[in-house]
């Protein structure tokens, strides 16, 4: 019987973080390996998403932007700027980590939401721009968000596209479905976490970067119980001092 997004949904959950489809050299798991029975595809040496593209990777394409809909998983571009899921329970550690918990204002106040964060210098002023226009509007379309925010011409397009990113590596939007705006392919809608995903925005206050490191690194040596602090620095970007950290924090029945 084929797969089906609940499945994915909950392979999600068990794994805590994921890759849409494999990155070379990179080891993390894959939806994309999930659904192909290919437990191996862990930082392939080669892998080309051309090459690979079918029926299967179609469907991927579609749950990536429902899962979050439903809110089932976050999407966005996360690890190493590509297609990332992290499941609801991890979300408040990786929030916590990108130390987005500046951003948990009154949902009332939409001038507010983003610009503590704009002033402490942790996001761009692009970013801010768009933060502020989803707050004021909503979900919004990317072509719709890009004009609403005056990102009119090419060389301002090239800066929405770069905060857009920005904003995906600070989890602060995720993707939320799709909207048909031109003739052509359908365009991502964006909706703020905060708003997406209230109660991981509330938990992520409430840790430590220390306590979400621990959780995060118990997980990922459940996955790869041969893992080192060496290759956490170079899945999740910490320092060597704050991996090694983390996996002496371990308790030994993990």
């Amino acid at each position: 019987m084929p797969k089906n997004i609940q499945q994915a949904a909950r392979y999600i959950d068990r794994v805590g973080f994921c890759l849409l489809f494999p990155i070379k050299r990179l080891p993390l798991p894959s939806l994309w390996g999930w659904l192909k029975g290919r437990p191996e595809a862990w930082g392939p040496r080669e892998f080309s998403l051309v090459g690979t593209w079918d029926a299967d990777s179609e469907r991927l394409w579609d749950w990536k932007d429902e899962l979050p809909r439903r809110r089932r998983a976050y999407y966005g571009k996360y690890f190493r700027g590509r297609g990332s899921l992290i499941a609801l329970a991890f979300l408040p550690c990786f929030y916590c980590l990108a130390e987005n918990y500046l951003e948990v204002l009154p949902p009332h106040d939409p001038e507010a939401s983003g610009e503590q964060l704009y002033r402490a210098g942790k996001i761009s002023a692009d970013a801010y721009i768009i933060c502020k226009q989803l707050y004021n509007d909503g979900p919004l379309p990317v072509l719709e968000l890009r004009h609403a925010c005056g990102f009119v011409t090419p060389r301002r397009n090239l800066r929405f596209k770069c905060a857009l990113e920005e904003l995906q590596r600070r989890l602060l939007i995720v993707h939320w479905g799709t909207a048909q705006e031109t003739h052509g392919w359908e365009s991502n809608v964006y909706e703020l976490v905060s708003r997406a995903f209230p109660r991981a925005v509330r938990l992520a206050a409430k840790l430590s970067a220390e306590g979400a490191r621990q959780e995060i690194a118990a997980q990922y040596r459940q996955l790869r119980p041969q893992a080192t602090s060496v290759e956490l620095v170079r899945v999740f970007g910490w320092s060597r001092a704050a991996a090694e950290q983390a996996l002496s924090a371990i308790p030994e029945t993990c």
